[in-house]
């Protein structure tokens, strides 16, 4: 784990493990733990998230653009 400040803004860098492991014990916790702890461990698993899911939007998929399924009717 690795922490930086610069311009007042604070920089975790944490791996996949560490981040599933602090992110699991806060859960365990979740009655007695502040409201910034939960917080963070929404960032943890929204980030362990974005490291598993290789999901991208392909470019023009909701426009004119759109590539077009076959039609089925005749």
């Amino acid at each position: 784990m690795e922490a930086t400040l610069q311009n007042g803004k604070v920089t975790l860098k944490i791996d996949k493990k560490t981040a599933e492991s602090i992110a699991e014990n806060i859960t365990e916790l979740d009655g007695e733990i502040s409201n910034g702890a939960r917080a963070l461990c929404s960032v943890l698993q929204d980030g362990v998230y974005e490291l598993e899911n290789e999901f991208r939007q392909p470019p023009h998929a909701f426009d004119e653009q759109a590539p077009r399924q076959p039609s089925v009717e005749e």
